[in-house]
């Protein structure tokens, strides 16, 4: 009789061990040894190098034939930092480059202006985001064809491959020493171009010129000294390769 009942009651231990462990063991094996559970990714997202994004992050970059498109991004660059976006052409049989420096906000975002109007139709192009010499991002852009988008005037020759770099619609220095001129050109890297600032009027004749030499990145810039030329002058800026004109702009001593 003895014998039975401690049989009865070892069965009866052994079952209440096996039913807590289906309850326990799940519990332990996700806080211990057990897998845990992968988090939610979004695959579409293109990869962030160094907390710097271009938008939009969820979808594909589509460009615009436009004058004025806007690349806009986000970067973990500290505010009031300069960095600089970059929009070069992906084939060789109609090449294009056009950059541009913008500053970051306080929000840690940015934007820069792009025109993109004499870009060819269905173009694809790398879209790229440097800060001291240093790539932050990139992705691939698809350029769209926009009816009725035109050239803004006195561009057609900088789309083409070389540009200066300005805001407005006129570059502009100041009537001082040290006055920096910059541009970007599809050009290879350590190609020597020669920038030219003539007088457009015979009040105050003059005509700088220095020799730039294309960066890795395809930018050059050179230095010139206004500081004699009154405010107000107006005058002509051209970029020059051998015997060729790559690009030319007006420009105004403030």
């Amino acid at each position: 009789m003895t014998t039975r009942r401690t049989a009865i009651v070892s069965a009866v231990a052994v079952s209440a061990v096996l039913v807590v462990g289906l309850f326990v063991l799940p519990a332990l094996s996700g806080q211990t040894n057990g897998p845990a559970d992968a988090p939610a990714t979004d695959e579409t997202a293109p990869t962030d190098v160094n907390g710097t994004v271009v938008y939009p992050v969820n979808d594909s970059l589509v460009l615009e034939t436009r004058s004025n498109e806007s690349i806009e991004g986000a970067t973990d660059v500290a505010a009031g930092a300069t960095v600089t976006v970059r929009i070069k052409s992906d084939s060789g049989d109609s090449p294009f480059i056009y950059q541009q420096q913008t500053t970051v906000r306080d929000n840690g975002t940015f934007a820069v202006p792009a025109d993109l109007s004499g870009v060819p139709e269905n173009a694809t192009a790398t879209v790229s985001v440097r800060h001291d010499g240093e790539e932050l991002t990139n992705r691939t852009a698809q350029v769209v064809y926009v009816p009725g988008a035109t050239a803004a005037d006195g561009d057609d020759a900088s789309v083409a491959g070389t540009r200066l770099d300005y805001d407005g619609e006129t570059l502009t220095v100041r009537s001082a020493t040290d006055q920096t001129i910059r541009g970007t050109t599809d050009l290879e890297p350590g190609t020597n171009v020669t920038v030219r600032a003539r007088s457009s009027g015979s009040s105050t004749p003059f005509l700088h010129q220095r020799t730039a030499t294309v960066g890795d990145d395809g930018t050059f810039a050179v230095t010139m000294d206004f500081e004699s030329i009154p405010a107000g002058t107006r005058f002509e800026v051209s970029v020059r390769h051998g015997d060729e004109t790559l690009t030319e702009a007006d420009a105004r001593v403030e």
